[in-house]
C-alpha cells in the first residue's frame, strides 16, 4: 500500500457514517494493511493530537485497535 492509499483509506473510515461502514471497511481491505498504512495511521494520529484534534486522533486509535483485533481472528 501507497502513503497516498493509506491516507484514502483512512480518510473514508472517518467519513463513514456508521461503526458498521468501519468494519465493512476494515474487513474487506484487511488483507492490504501493512507496515506503510500503520505508519501512516501512527502519523496522522499523533499530528491530529499534536493540532488539538484529541477526538479524531482517538477515533483513529479506536479504528488501529479494531484492524488489529479482526487481524489475530484470521
Amino acid at each position: 500500500m501507497t502513503q497516498e492509499e493509506a491516507l484514502e483509506l483512512i480518510r473514508a473510515m472517518l467519513k463513514a457514517p456508521n461503526e458498521e461502514e468501519v468494519t465493512r471497511l476494515i474487513a474487506y481491505n484487511l488483507p492490504r494493511f501493512d507496515g506503510v498504512f500503520f505508519s501512516v495511521l501512527n502519523h496522522s494520529i499523533e499530528q491530529l493530537k499534536h493540532e488539538g484534534k484529541p477526538h479524531i486522533a482517538q477515533a483513529l486509535e479506536q479504528v488501529g485497535g479494531a484492524i488489529l483485533r479482526m487481524r489475530t481472528l484470521i
